[in-house]
């Protein structure tokens, strides 16, 4: 399927790129997967976000280049209803994954300052089900921190220390 079409599968949470030989980035295709978390492995995923406002989130799709975790594009809606890419850099709220990542990177990609809370609902509803949790509780942890909710924070890190922690500063 076409990146143009993300939006008429609302089953799939991760989509891999198959084909991005286009400018035209909603000309790429794209396959679902059945992943519940972005793999550890080299590729390019469109994945369900939330365009997150203080009082509200609107659905959408962000796409990531991992392992790095780099996020540049956000397919989104238009008011026709017709899918758009855009960077990322040119929205006017924040737009994180709706998907935890099972790859180490800057946890401000779960970050809104509009509504953390969007962010620390999305990690804390995968951190059972994830296989490397030392990555998902330190962007979690992180996130707690920032919000000066201390002793959360410190639960959350203590369950990446107990699993390896993903990174030196746990």
């Amino acid at each position: 399927m076409k990146l143009r079409e993300i939006f008429l599968d609302t089953n799939t949470s991760v989509f891999t790129v198959t084909n991005a030989d286009n400018d035209d980035e909603l000309e790429w295709s794209i396959s679902p997967t059945d992943f519940m978390l972005l793999p550890e492995e080299e590729n390019t995923y469109f994945v369900k976000a939330k365009q997150v406002y203080a009082d509200r989130t609107i659905d959408c799709f962000i796409g990531i280049m991992t392992p790095e975790r780099i996020a540049e594009t956000v397919i989104r809606r238009n008011k026709d209803g017709h899918a758009v890419a855009e960077s990322i850099y040119e929205q006017e709220n924040s737009v994180i994954p709706a998907v935890a990542s099972e790859c180490f990177g800057v946890y401000t990609l779960y970050y809104s300052k509009d509504n953390p809370q969007i962010g620390i609902d999305i990690l804390k509803g995968v951190l059972g089900k994830a296989t490397n949790k030392n990555i998902v509780a330190e962007d979690l942890g992180y996130i707690l921190r920032d919000e000066d909710r201390v002793e959360e924070a410190i639960e959350a890190f203590k369950i990446s220390e107990e699993a390896g922690p993903a990174s030196e500063y746990v």
